[in-house]
């Protein structure tokens, strides 16, 4: 269980991932070294599994997000496993989600405009042997990126 300093020590390091140990310290209510020992206990016990920076898509020309669901063709080890290692090399993947209903997964997927969008889905996933149909969503405006996960105090 988390004792309350360190649900703080969450919310603060989420909405500051690059804070100092001090500031961390003083926005938590600990003096320095309990609070970095805090931290370090966090990151060895795999509640924090990585530290980023949220970066503006649209300053990279990135200004065509979509949602895509996907169904598999088949669901053997094989065909999984291939689908997953496209999952994991592809960097316009954002998220991938494996879901309920009528679609096996559900990807958050990055272009430059709609129709790299089209090349991603015609020549790169519905290229894939595994994959049988796709729906795809176009998101028109994104009203709140967070990222940051609810942390009771």
């Amino acid at each position: 269980m988390l004792d309350p300093f360190e649900k703080l020590i969450l919310k603060e390091l989420q909405r500051n991932g690059r804070a100092s140990t001090q500031t961390l310290s003083d926005a938590v209510g600990l003096s320095a070294s309990p609070c970095w020992r805090r931290v370090k206990r966090l990151e060895e016990e795999g509640y924090i599994t990585r530290y980023a920076a949220i970066v503006d898509g649209k300053k990279l020309g990135l200004r065509a997000l979509a949602h895509i669901q996907v169904s598999l063709v088949g669901y053997d080890a094989s065909s999984i496993r291939e689908f997953q290692n496209f999952i994991d090399t592809n960097e316009q993947v954002l998220e991938c989600s494996s879901i309920t209903g009528d679609f096996d997964y559900i990807l958050k997927v990055a272009a430059t405009d709609p129709e790299s969008l089209e090349q991603f889905i015609m020549h790169r996933l519905l290229r894939l042997k595994v994959v049988k149909t796709t729906t795809t969503t176009f998101i028109l405006r994104q009203m709140k990126i967070s990222g940051a996960l609810p942390v009771e105090v």
